[in-house]
């Protein structure tokens, strides 16, 4: 009997998929890291704070 596994892919190229890799608090080590390597020794990045970051307008609430 073969099992069906089917592989995921996150495209981090975008929105969705760089807020997935980057965007939570258990991959903070991980976005931290990128950070640094595109400063590339100009700053170095030790902690990082997640900020709410989804604004959705004066209409986004309303019902």
């Amino acid at each position: 009997m073969a099992l069906d596994i089917k592989e995921k892919y996150i495209n981090p190229y975008t929105d969705f998929g760089f807020k997935k890799l980057f965007g939570t608090e258990m991959n903070k080590d991980l976005l931290i890291s990128f950070l640094n390597a595109l400063l590339k020794g100009q700053r170095n990045i030790k902690d990082i704070r997640y900020l709410p970051t989804e604004h959705f307008g004066i209409y986004g609430n309303r019902r």
